[in-house]
């Protein structure tokens, strides 16, 4: 099994930490090297790999420091690789990856950008979808079309219950505060709203969440359809 260690950086990131039984050790969406390697040298880390979901310079900021530091493989989506630089290795959803002896499914999830990948550890149940899929959200919509977020939620929402969902904010407090305000109605939204409040309120990451609740509270993973999830996209973004 796998250990994640969640790491807060910049203003409101997370880069995530993966420690394999076997000693592997991987870094996802490394958007702070100086944060990162206080991280790891506090712990005696040694990363073997570094994964990106996409191109954006706060999910990438560190990647070349980091490579550099400690030579390791890195991965990330093939569709973006001369955005990305530094990548050892391009991926698609076809690809195959192996860390700590698990293998790791590529989903392929354009939309927030038109070459984002999720990485699925089926066996230890984990899914870092960078800024596709939030807590309570998903990303905007900036390059690709509101058709495509909606078919990367929907491979996303099949996935086991017991997923544990790392995206790259913490959005979770506002996010929240738009599904509550946008469906009153709605008891389990309203309880999840305080609950994410609450945590907040005592500095509580709200990552990872569990897709099984996701599915019952995100209205955007939950939309009948494409129309139906733009409608609810636009109205958050002007929120």
């Amino acid at each position: 099994m796998i250990t994640v260690h969640t790491l807060p950086i910049l203003d409101d990131n997370y880069t995530f930490i993966l420690e394999a039984q076997n000693g592997d050790v991987a870094l996802v969406d490394p958007g702070d090297a100086d944060a990162i390697l206080d991280y790891l040298y506090e712990r005696n880390l040694t990363p073997d790999a570094i994964l990106i979901t996409h191109h954006h310079h706060d999910h990438i900021g560190g990647l070349t420091k980091l490579k550099n530091r400690f030579d390791c493989m890195t991965f990330g989506p093939a569709a973006e690789a001369e955005k990305i630089g530094d990548l050892t290795i391009t991926l698609t959803e076809n690809s195959t990856l192996s860390f700590g002896g698990e293998k790791v499914d590529i989903i392929e999830t354009p939309g927030h950008t038109l070459g984002h990948i999720a990485f699925h550890f089926s066996e230890s149940g984990l899914l870092f979808c960078g800024d596709t899929l939030f807590i309570m959200g998903c990303g905007r919509v900036f390059e690709g079309t509101m058709t495509q977020m909606y078919q990367s939620l929907q491979k996303l929402a099949v996935l086991p219950d017991d997923t544990k969902v790392y995206c790259g904010h913490e959005y979770s407090l506002a996010n929240a505060e738009f599904l509550k305000s946008t469906y009153p109605d709605d008891t389990s939204i309203q309880a999840r709203f305080k609950q994410i409040k609450s945590a907040r309120e005592e500095n509580i990451p709200t990552v990872p969440g569990l897709l099984s609740v996701e599915k019952t509270t995100n209205s955007f993973l939950n939309a009948k359809n494409a129309q139906e999830f733009e409608t609810l996209r636009r109205l958050k973004d002007n929120f």
